[in-house]
């Protein structure tokens, strides 16, 4: 059969529909259907809309799909109910492009195009391309120089949120990833009211 073929799951009942359109786009990886069906594209992260590029991701995805009569397969349901999922406007692949773009970084892959959708983000990451560029990814605070110190949180998750300052261990491989929540501070103080620890490669 030509074509992605659109799996949406309801209970025990399976449905099968050729092409479906959005009905709102809510962030840089997620949409709702017109079906009130919440996709999540699968392999791929976008910043939170309150993180630097998060904005930027949504509306790059709005251009990718709003308008467009979309083709769906489905990788498997998240525990959000979410239909995580390779999606197809034409002959455009939207998990794909996102990367390519460098509004969106690649997340673990458990599909058959993790290595595709992997290599994307990197080459997007290798030309500073959206939330890789110099507005979203620091080594230097380009607002405030001397407010150095670095918050991290990293994709691991919050029990990675760590600080550091000039003479860590770590502080020189330490880069500022905005659009993952990482910030810049002036002063301890700031950084521990703002959740982050410091790292264990700091002396006093």
């Amino acid at each position: 059969m030509a074509g992605v073929v659109g799996t949406v799951v309801l209970a025990a009942a399976v449905y099968l529909k050729t092409t479906y359109q959005v009905a709102r786009v809510i962030d840089g990886d997620t949409f709702e259907t017109k079906e009130k069906q919440v996709v999540r594209l699968a392999g791929v992260d976008a910043p939170e809309l309150k993180y630097c590029g998060g904005t930027e991701a949504k509306q790059a995805l709005e251009k990718l799909i709003l308008g467009k009569r979309l083709q769906i397969k489905v990788v498997f349901n998240d525990k959000f109910k979410r239909l995580v999922s390779q999606v197809y406007a034409g002959n455009i692949y939207v998990n794909k492009k996102m990367l390519e773009q460098g509004w969106a970084y690649f997340a673990r892959g458990t599909d058959s195009n993790a290595d595709e959708l992997l290599k994307a983000g990197e080459k997007a990451r290798a030309g500073t391309l959206g939330i890789f560029g110099a507005g979203c990814t620091q080594d230097v605070n380009p607002i405030q120089p001397k407010c150095n110190i670095k918050g991290n949180i990293g994709q691991q998750g919050k029990e990675t949120k760590f600080y550091r300052y000039p003479g860590c261990g770590q502080y020189g491989n330490t880069v500022v990833q905005l659009y993952l929540g990482d910030g810049w501070f002036c002063n301890e103080k700031e950084a521990r009211a703002a959740g982050f620890v410091k790292g264990s490669d700091c002396k006093p």
